[in-house]
């Protein structure tokens, strides 16, 4: 075994350049790299397969900023996996003809799964040795071409909301029905692709980022350049051959919508983080029957016609930042090692024909190669920033490099640089599934994606010169409220990260999670807002823990999001437990939809249908509960408390029980606790804002 070199990080840095430099020209140039031999071994399945047909031509495109101080080049191309040894190979020969440092070049894939493989072990694929060797000369073609192509230019930058467009695809499951790892075991809470009204899958265990963020060039006389665009959504589909995907054809139909007619025009759409996204919502009863181009055509749209509203500008400074840390892989143990040796003697030389197959291969490599170096970049263009990681990124990474950026817009290029694979956040990893099995293309530590997320933030500080920030809930009008009540905690559950559940009281009352909670998906949405601000966590096996002051009368309040649907199957799911009363939510032979009640005690009749929001509100005072959903009063019972009545805390729990035996499928959103019973009066006006 290769020895463990110390792990640190090379910095690369390029300062920030003055303001009073931004001078801006710009180049941009595209390339054919469809590959000119068939059939070609293609990424993006398992197993490995080869095309024998072009469906449509692929391309390198870039753009070659400069303003006088800093020259950068930043190239997409139409290919599923770049390892970084190609695109290393490809900036010292682009650098060499055209003085663009090295760590001032970034090259990206768009991530199609019908472009020709230049990576190996890509799961089961070979890379096609014709197109490994093919490629990097076309990609500094690109870059001389654009580099030779500057010109005086003015830019602008600019996003519009793309919601409808992309989903979370990647949902948890019920517990009893996790599914089958291919290491033989049951593992898997939560994977992608459930399939539309699956009765055993809860909902997405993350948010999806909604922005199509764009910068655009032009010549000082308004001619149109190039338009580099980014968003987060994986792949439309599959192709009888070769294609470039939605991508390609969004960047030909972009140069059409503005530049008719003008072949130096050159539109990119570049890889967003998408490694949880995809187009197809799940949430919907059935697929949505979109053809690609429909698809791609009000992508346009919506582009050119916030593109037609802003004003360029010549003054747009330039700085770039890289650095080069290494990150240890999750190296299988000798269990699985040999479990993997025995799996290739059986195979006896031949390519994976199966999942276990490819991860018995994967192992061993995993084994042999348990170091990788991450290359991270940070680009300042005026107001704009842009992140590069050459790994999948899930949405939420992309959600916390934008909400901590120290430039007004952000957006990351995934797959830039390398291929490092899947970087779940951590909590991700305890519910298992596809992007967690450890190989090349999901093989990192758990801890990459946070460590990844601070460095490429610091990168951005040095970039632009500039302070990042820090994320902060926004006050809804329904938490204005709760505030205006004052609670004794208030845990809003917006945290972008574990493990503690922020008490905004100011009364120190945090709580903590437990694993098996994911984070930042969309919450509770009051009735002003288009689209909700409030955030809330994500619960498939873990729970949210709480010590708060114990107090003879009490309130708790939370929004419930039930993600069970209605089934043939008897269910009873942990909601929270209260000074010993456990909120559960029962299905009934003759009840149609599901009920919260509280046991123990009489069974109500409080509905809370599936995939819904509903405002809970549990009252406790001596001798008496209450227990209020959707400002009716559903059940007023006599109750004695069952705490010790010197103890100074009591706990709270929510979301599954503390022992782990019982959980609860959906999301929870702004718990408050208060220690007195709010008046009917004021739980009326807490629900009103609904």
């Amino acid at each position: 075994m290769k020895p463990f070199p110390f792990v640190a990080a090379l910095l690369l840095v390029t300062f920030a350049p003055a303001e009073t430099h931004a001078e801006l020209r710009a180049g941009a140039a595209k390339v054919d790299v469809t590959p000119l031999v068939l059939p070609v071994i293609r990424n993006g399945g398992f197993i490995e397969a080869s095309d024998n047909k072009v469906v449509d031509p692929l391309h390198a495109r870039c753009l070659v900023l400069d303003d006088r101080v800093t020259r950068l080049a930043i190239v997409v191309v139409d290919s599923c996996m770049l390892p970084r040894e190609l695109c290393d190979e490809a900036k010292r020969l682009a650098s060499d003809k055209t003085g663009i440092p090295l760590d001032r070049i970034l090259i990206s894939a768009t991530h199609w799964h019908s472009a020709p493989s230049s990576m190996n072990y890509c799961l089961g694929s070979r890379g096609d040795p014709r197109y490994r060797a093919f490629l990097p000369g076309k990609l500094v073609e690109a870059i001389v071409l654009a580099n030779a192509k500057l010109q005086p230019a003015k830019a602008a930058w600019g996003r519009v909301d793309a919601a409808e467009f992309t989903a979370c695809r990647r949902w948890s499951f019920l517990k009893g029905n996790e599914l089958v790892d291919p290491f033989g075991n049951k593992t898997v809470r939560a994977n992608m692709h459930p399939g539309h009204g699956n009765e055993n899958a809860v909902g997405p265990t993350g948010p999806a980022d909604p922005w199509l963020t764009f910068l655009s060039v032009q010549s000082p006389d308004g001619r149109p350049l190039s338009v580099l665009a980014n968003f987060s959504m994986h792949y439309f589909s599959g192709h009888p051959g070769v294609s470039a995907d939605y991508a390609g054809l969004f960047s030909e139909s972009l140069a059409k919508r503005l530049a008719p007619g003008d072949e130096s025009f050159v539109g990119i759409m570049s890889q967003g983080t998408s490694g949880d996204s995809w187009w197809g919502d799940y949430s919907r009863d059935k697929r949505r029957t979109w053809s690609m181009q429909d698809y791609t055509g009000q992508l346009v749209d919506m582009v050119a016609k916030r593109l037609a509203k802003l004003e360029h500008s010549e003054e747009v400074p330039l700085g770039m930042a890289e650095s080069r840390p290494e990150f240890f892989r999750r190296t299988p143990d000798a269990a699985r090692l040999k479990w993997a040796h025995e799996m290739l003697e059986k195979m006896d030389g031949q390519r994976p024909r199966n999942r276990p197959e490819v991860y018995a291969e994967q192992a061993v490599w995993i084994h042999e190669n348990p170091v990788e170096e991450v290359p991270l970049q940070a680009i300042r263009i005026g107001g704009l920033g842009i992140t590069a990681i050459p790994c999948e990124v899930y949405a939420l990474t992309g959600l916390k490099l934008k909400s901590a950026s120290p430039l007004p817009l952000t957006f990351n290029i995934s797959l830039a640089n390398g291929a490092s694979g899947y970087i779940p956040p951590p909590e991700q990893h305890t519910l298992g599934g596809y992007t967690t099995w450890p190989a090349r293309t999901a093989g990192l530590e758990v801890n990459a994606e946070p460590r990844i997320v601070e460095e490429t933030t610091r990168l951005l500080e040095q970039a632009s010169g500039r302070a990042r920030k820090k994320y902060v809930e926004p006050m809804s009008p329904y938490a204005k409220v709760v505030m205006a009540s004052k609670p004794t905690a208030y845990w809003r559950l917006g945290e972008q990260a574990g493990p503690i559940a922020s008490d905004i009281t100011g009364n120190r009352n945090d709580a903590e999670y437990k694993s098996g909670v994911a984070f930042h998906l969309s919450g509770y949405r009051h009735s002003n807002e288009a689209i909700t601000t409030s955030r809330a966590a994500h619960f498939a096996g873990g729970c949210v823990v709480a010590e708060v002051p114990a107090a003879e009368a009490f309130t708790v309040e939370f929004w419930l999001w039930n993600g069970a649907i209605k089934s043939q199957h008897g269910r009873d799911s942990f909601v929270a437990e209260v000074a010993g009363l456990n909120l559960r939510i029962v299905e009934l032979t003759n009840v149609e939809e599901p009920v919260l009640t509280i046991v123990p005690g009489r069974v109500g009749r409080a509905a809370v249908s599936p995939r819904k929001w509903h405002h809970v509100v549990v009252v406790g005072s001596p001798g008496n509960y209450q227990l209020w959903v959707n400002e009716v009063k559903h059940l007023d019972e006599k109750w004695e408390p069952n705490r010790n009545e010197s103890a100074p805390k009591m706990k709270l729990v929510f979301g599954g029980s503390n022992d782990g035996l019982m959980d609860f499928g959906g999301k929870l959103d702004e718990i408050a606790y208060f220690n007195r019973a709010l008046t009917s009066e004021e739980i009326k006006k807490h629900n009103s804002q609904n």
